[in-house]
């Protein structure tokens, strides 16, 4: 499959995956409150993931209708389902400082019959696409867990309890990608928070790489490929951090917005596969031109490197449809102009 080729150094066209969390609910027009149920449903789920696929032609997916319920609802937080917009978090089960201590890891809940819908979507997509199995980064999750702002303040006055909080988390990882691992083809590292442009580069090296090159070592010893997902500026003209990523374990680098992608290009080229591309705001909200145009342009500056076109991050309902399906014609023509 072009996706996993792409990974492992082998060009065949241009690859590409968006990433879609929630918004194959609307390429079939459910609500929230249809696939989110009590239970959550895997079959809805799986149905959405593969409705999108058939919309897109893309050559990778999510495996899953994805939402933070599956970590905030394990242990005991609470989330608002509207009926046609994105779930939201309202409580995060980590209210207290210490509440994670102690606490022994049994899937329960929505997350059970998430993996179920990994299960059924490897089986829908079998020759079709790629299924990618989504886990997020150490900070990201410590802060879905405890907040954003507890773990702020446990980084400026208790380091020691924010890296049990961290070290907790990767242990649940862990076990979450030891039980996908029959489900997918590779893992993607999303880790929207550990990100240097929110807590400084060196708390991000002191809190973050290191539990994320462990993960992607663990991911590699299960024998999968792995791509990571940071956000925050990486390359620009006066930044440099290609080294902290070049120095972990992973076959693809997905780069976040504002990092200069002529420059990542250099750099990477060679390296590891990159993935990126179109920001999702604004320019996926823009009008037709701009998204052929911005669509192109990545194309043009990634097309001698090894690369996988991707939004900037995850999308999510409410993205207009009409600008995914101009972006995926000018992706395919692209594809047919340069065979």
């Amino acid at each position: 499959m072009r996706y996993l080729d792409a990974l492992n150094g082998i060009y065949d066209g241009t690859p590409y995956f968006l990433r879609d969390f929630t918004l194959g609910m609307d390429v079939i027009n459910v609500k929230t409150t249809d696939v989110f149920t009590d239970s959550f449903n895997p079959y809805l789920s799986s149905n959405c993931i593969c409705a999108f696929q058939r919309f897109t032609g893309q050559d990778a997916v999510i495996g899953c209708t994805h939402s933070p319920a599956f970590i905030i609802e394990q242990f005991g937080g609470e989330m608002q389902y509207p009926e046609y917009k994105v779930p939201i978090p309202v409580s995060h089960p980590f209210s207290k400082i210490t509440d994670f201590k102690n606490i022994e890891v049994q899937f329960k809940g929505k997350i059970l019959n998430a993996f179920k819908s990994y299960s059924l979507v490897k089986e829908k997509m079998k020759g079709t696409a790629d299924v990618v199995g989504n886990i997020t980064g150490p900070l990201t999750k410590a802060s879905v867990l405890a907040s954003l702002e507890r773990v702020s303040m446990l980084m400026e006055s208790d380091e020691s309890v924010l890296k049990d909080l961290l070290d907790f988390c990767n242990e649940f990882t862990e076990i979450v990608i030891e039980k996908l691992s029959n489900n997918v083809d590779s893992f993607i590292i999303a880790a929207a928070v550990d990100n240097p442009d929110i807590f400084g580069f060196n708390n991000y090296e002191k809190f973050s790489s290191k539990r994320v090159s462990s993960a992607c070592q663990f991911i590699k010893n299960n024998g999968l490929p792995v791509v990571y997902h940071p956000h925050g500026v990486f390359i620009s003209k006066n930044i440099d951090r290609s080294k902290s990523i070049m120095n972990m374990s992973i076959d693809g680098f997905h780069f976040a917005e504002g990092n200069d992608i002529s420059m990542i290009a250099d750099k990477f080229k060679g390296r590891m596969c990159v993935l990126g591309g179109i920001d999702i705001i604004p320019k996926l909200y823009a009008d037709a031109r701009s998204v052929i145009s911005e669509t192109n342009r990545y194309l043009n500056i990634f097309r001698n490197n090894n690369y996988v076109f991707m939004a900037s991050c995850s999308l999510h309902r409410g993205v207009p449809l009409e600008n995914i399906n101009i972006m995926c014609k000018t992706l395919k023509n692209y594809r047919k102009s340069n065979s």
